[in-house]
């Protein structure tokens, strides 16, 4: 029996090292261990949102909920290039309660739509899905008791290089031309919805391209602002 119970304790170490290895268990935000997610980096995401002046201005309020940097810029990276695909429902969340505050604030309508900021098929490819998309859907998930969120991605970048380390004009230059509506975004107030704004070249051809389909944009919101 005792046998028994060594070779049990045996293999379950083995498959416990295993998951260890397939999914991290140190938090997306701090690297604090044995924990994917920890309470200190859900409150520092929970930011009250901020109305920013961007570069280049894409003709509707861009609102963030904080910095690009700290737990939220540590998430946002393992989120897109360490297939930490986990941390979208934390920072869902985040967006969740973001524009919750908003829609009380009145500075959106009833029937709030999220539309996901483009991105290229190779880069949703490399990363294993659109992740700002699955950050939209865990948002409407937390939302659904308090507020229906609809989420439409419509839009989708085709073009465009990679824009790491470009200036603002190099930034609008890239991107320009780049986005297209696959299709209508569902009825309601569209919320253009990205991880990181830099400049506002990316939300200002989103929003252009919207609006020569007839979709007007309510407002942006990113999880962070460089």
């Amino acid at each position: 029996m005792r046998v028994v119970r060594s070779v049990v304790r045996g293999v379950a170490g083995g498959v416990d090292d295993l998951i260890e290895l397939a999914v991290p268990r140190t938090c997306g935000g701090c690297g604090f261990p044995r924990v994917r997610w920890c309470a200190r980096c859900e409150a520092a995401l929970h930011d009250v949102p901020a109305l920013i002046r961007t570069t280049v201005d894409p003709g509707v309020p861009v609102w963030t909920l904080g910095r690009y940097d700290g737990p939220r810029r540590r998430a946002v990276l393992q989120l897109k290039e360490r297939g930490r695909g986990d941390l979208a429902v934390p920072l869902g969340r985040a967006v969740a309660h973001g524009l919750l505050r908003l829609r009380a604030w009145g500075e959106l309508g009833d029937d709030p739509v999220l539309v996901p900021a483009p991105t290229t098929a190779w880069a949703a490819r490399r990363r294993g899905g659109d992740v700002v998309t699955a950050v939209c859907r865990a948002a409407a998930r937390t939302a659904s008791p308090v507020c229906g969120l609809a989420v439409s991605p419509v839009l989708r970048a085709v073009g465009a290089a990679e824009s790491v380390g470009l200036g603002a004009a190099a930034r609008v230059a890239n991107v320009r031309g780049t986005v297209r509506v696959r299709e209508l975004p569902a009825a309601g107030t569209v919320v253009l919805v990205d991880d990181v704004v830099t400049t506002g070249a990316t939300l200002a051809e989103s929003v252009a391209a919207l609006a020569r389909r007839g979709v007007p944009v309510a407002a942006a919101l990113t999880l962070a602002a460089a």
